[in-house]
């Protein structure tokens, strides 16, 4: 089994690419440096940003509404939460489907309960919009997804074709002018790019745009089990059950 490059990405459509790519010119600069040497980030950290990427810029996201339309998202499930996602049929039984609906929103919990404690005191409309937004997000579960070895740790993950960076795999990946997420079945990587997406949102909505680094405060939320069988994976190794 060849060891994978895993790289932490923006973006999912054509337009974004080159938008994302000019953005993070110097990260892939480093990288690249890294990449070199045979060392890279394991799945809970390909999916993480640098303290200073708070994701996409305010006026992102203004020349189109930031929730995906029913005719952009063909949805097939719609978490307690109210999390929007389309399976693509990478859970073969309703048990499953329940058990990944209720691990989604394990990571918007994290998240959630993280934001709150960074958030400025009394922002009600901050909460109020923190409290809104999964109502607004959509997930995709890839299913373009193979079994690879982490450079590092040598363990093997679900991870999907990077489209920033050509022979590279990602866990978990976000549209940065849209609420959208696409992430591996075994979820590894979603939390880190909620909180990029929830950062967005605050960005765009709020009367005033926060002040916190959210997204370097929140960067770490760890990887969660539930039902569903993702072996021959070892993701779920040091992941909360």
């Amino acid at each position: 089994m060849r060891v994978a490059q895993l790289v932490a990405e923006e973006g999912g459509v054509a337009r974004g690419r080159f938008r994302a790519v000019i953005r993070r010119a110097s990260a892939v600069v480093f990288a690249l440096a890294i990449s070199n040497a045979l060392i890279a980030c394991e799945p809970t950290e390909s999916t993480g940003y640098p303290p200073n990427d708070t994701g996409a810029p305010a006026e992102v996201g203004k020349a189109r509404p930031l929730e995906l339309s029913s005719s952009e998202f063909a949805l097939d499930m719609v978490t307690p939460a109210g999390i929007r996602v389309k399976t693509n049929g990478q859970y073969k039984t309703e048990a499953v489907s329940k058990a990944a609906a209720l691990a989604i929103d394990r990571y918007w919990n994290e998240v959630r309960s993280c934001a709150a404690g960074v958030e400025r005191p009394g922002d009600m409309d901050v909460r109020d919009l923190t409290d809104e937004f999964p109502r607004h997000l959509a997930v995709e579960i890839a299913n373009n997804w193979k079994v690879v070895e982490g450079p590092t740790t040598h363990r093997r993950i679900q991870a999907f074709p990077s489209i920033a960076r050509r022979g590279s795999w990602s866990t978990a990946r976000r549209q940065e002018d849209a609420l959208y997420i696409v992430v591996v079945p075994e979820l590894n990587g979603l939390g880190p790019q909620m909180v990029n997406e929830l950062n967005l949102w605050l960005s765009k909505n709020a009367n005033v745009p926060p002040t916190a680094d959210l997204v370097g405060a929140c960067a770490s939320v760890a990887c969660v089990r539930f039902n569903y069988n993702n072996a021959p994976s070892q993701a779920w190794n040091e992941c909360k059950q």
